[in-house]
């Protein structure tokens, strides 16, 4: 999955503006993505950068989770489909 579909799967799932999504995307590009830790990085840096509440910001991190998730489930179940 490439970055701009990426904005626009979560600008669908999270009813966000492309702006905050952009937003989001630069925050996980700059975080790694696994660990408790980065989890709470990653949380701590959208409720900053997007004036969120903890609950805002937890939900957007199990979206954004659901929404790599399945990219990779594809990816695994069609290891030689397209790239994008």
């Amino acid at each position: 999955m490439n970055k701009e579909k990426f904005i626009k799967e979560l600008e669908k799932v999270t009813g966000l503006d492309n702006g905050k999504c952009i937003i989001i995307n630069s925050i996980l590009e700059s975080n790694y993505i696994v660990g408790k830790k980065n989890r709470e990085k990653i949380m701590c840096d959208v409720m900053e950068q997007l004036e969120m509440s903890r609950e805002e910001a937890e939900k957007i991190y199990e979206f954004v989770m659901s929404i790599l998730g399945n990219g990779i489930k594809d990816k695994l179940r069609h290891p030689f489909g397209t790239q994008d």
